[in-house]
């Protein structure tokens, strides 16, 4: 689980030849995994672009694509001290994202957001252990298709909005992908 806090969320609407309003929407939000459950500090941005396709007075459809990259420092790894190096994770992924304004004024909302793409890792240290005589270094890369949810509470001041997120890759979890 990543939590996420949204630092810029921007709305962007233009008006075509036909009279009609196409609005696009821009998160920009920066990443930190304070639980830490990604074996090492992790911390990373997302951007996302997405197309308003359905807009109600309590409901918003969007649609569109998100990049994500994070960086794991392993040296304050939760599980084991002889660990020292890194792991970055950066992924293209397509969205739909439902949100929900339980309020007249539209100013706080729910949403979830399914997503799926492509997920590439790639990571880079050395195990030590002088105890056992263990010593080596590492280099993998791994590109993976990856899914998942994320679900958020959000209050939006303006064109502002601040929002906590619970970012959970299934990947792994439903097909032991990484398990």
């Amino acid at each position: 689980i990543i939590i996420g806090i949204n630092l810029l969320g921007c709305v962007v609407s233009a008006q075509n030849n036909t009279n009609e309003m196409t609005t696009w929407k821009l998160e920009l939000l920066t990443t930190y995994d304070f639980l830490n459950t990604s074996y090492g500090t992790n911390n990373g941005f997302i951007a996302k672009g997405k197309y308003n396709l359905y807009h109600s007075k309590h409901f918003s459809f969007y649609t569109g694509i998100m990049h994500q990259n994070s960086y794991i420092n392993e040296r304050k790894n939760k599980f084991t001290k002889h660990t020292r190096g890194y792991t970055t994770d950066v992924g293209l992924y397509a969205l739909t994202e439902i949100v929900y304004y339980p309020f007249r004024q539209r100013k706080f909302f729910m949403s979830i957001e399914p997503f799926v793409g492509v997920t590439y890792l790639r990571s880079k240290g050395s195990l030590k252990i002088p105890a056992y005589g263990v010593s080596e270094t590492y280099k993998n890369t791994y590109v993976y298709f990856n899914y998942g949810v994320s679900n958020s509470l959000g209050y939006r001041f303006g064109k502002i909005s601040v929002q906590l997120s619970l970012w959970s890759s299934l990947k792994g979890f439903w097909d032991k992908g990484r398990f």
